[in-house]
């Protein structure tokens, strides 16, 4: 008896014990709640911008609405198109009212099957920059389906406006800050190539985008000399490259001359275009040298040390030791007598 109430002891703890595993397991592995964001921008007066509504861990919810509220004396609402989260094909919709009241305008979208996504761009909203400032979009009269679906607090968007004046210094500013970041020219390496390129792109939307020119640019020498060395680095590379995959000296033949040709022009390419001296070769030169004396043996020709000149020379030099030292013995006895 005394058994059998202990067995069901053990059997009523075991299943308690599931029971709270199973509860556990559910909290702790249950996804969040749906995300709604909108992007930060900026622009110029006049401008327009374009804020994307994004939407994460919202796998198989079939649409949602909200309203967006924004200062109207700084932003114009003007179009507004659907993005990758809502497919455009039949039975989902993505609709706006850019006139729901002033300052705020009303996003719906519905996924008829449910969305295949857990994350994406649920639409895109064209403002035009009105005048200077600052404003928050910020979300309100969120609805998401089906019901129950849960959501978290959504993360307000920002559009700042600047004038003109002030938006192509800013430009400035950033490729000026980009470029002192950079190492001196003579301390660039090519993993320095992405922070070269990422500047030389701020310089370009500083012109393209505001009229800056060149002497807007505190150190544009820098980026300009920091740039010939990438491509320096990068020319001297490629011939090393070219020299290294080379067969070993011993296994060449003939049918690898036009490689050791090519990666001779590589090499003068990186000395005559971008100012590359020997010393810039020195872990691959060497190869490159010894496996053009190669080729020359294979074609016949006299080679040149380290791979076979030597050989070449010492029986001719055989010859002219044992032809002088027959002069000098004749001589010596021509001289005795």
């Amino acid at each position: 008896m005394k058994l059998l109430k202990r067995k069901k002891s053990i059997l009523l703890v075991f299943v308690v014990f599931v029971s709270f595993l199973l509860l556990f397991s559910q909290t702790a592995f249950a996804a969040d709640g749906v995300k709604l964001s909108a992007s930060t921008e900026s622009g110029a007066v006049g401008e327009q911008v374009t804020v994307k509504i994004n939407i994460a861990n919202a796998k198989d919810t079939e649409g949602g609405q909200f309203d967006l509220s924004f200062d109207d004396d700084i932003l114009e609402p003007v179009s507004a198109a659907r993005g990758n989260f809502v497919p455009d094909v039949s039975g989902n919709i993505f609709d706006t009212n850019l006139e729901l009241e002033d300052g705020k305008i009303r996003v719906i979208w519905v996924i008829a099957a449910g969305s295949q996504l857990d994350e994406g761009v649920v639409g895109t909203i064209v403002f035009k920059l009105l005048d200077d400032g600052e404003t928050n979009l910020t979300f309100s009269g969120v609805v998401m389906a089906p019901e129950g679906v849960e959501f978290e607090t959504p993360t307000s968007g920002k559009v700042t406006v600047l004038d003109a004046a002030a938006l192509k210094q800013a430009a400035i500013d950033a490729a000026n800050k980009a470029i002192a970041d950079l190492p001196d020219p003579e301390d660039i390496t090519l993993d320095d190539e992405a922070a070269v390129l990422a500047a030389r792109a701020l310089v370009k939307v500083a012109k393209d985008d505001h009229g800056a020119v060149d002497s807007d640019f505190t150190n544009l020498a820098k980026l300009v000399s920091a740039e010939a060395m990438i491509a320096k680095l990068k020319a001297i590379k490629a011939a090393c490259d070219a020299i290294l995959a080379l067969p070993a000296v011993d296994k060449l033949t003939l049918d690898d001359k036009p490689d050791v040709v090519a990666a001779r022009a590589l090499v003068n390419k990186a000395k005559n275009d971008h100012g590359a001296v020997d010393a810039d070769f020195a872990d691959c030169l060497p190869k490159l040298v010894a496996a053009e004396n190669r080729i020359r043996e294979l074609e016949g020709l006299v080679p040149t040390p380290p791979t076979g000149g030597l050989n070449y020379l010492l029986f001719p030099g055989l010859f002219v030791m044992v032809v002088a030292m027959l002069l000098y013995t004749k001589r010596k006895r021509f001289a005795v007598r």
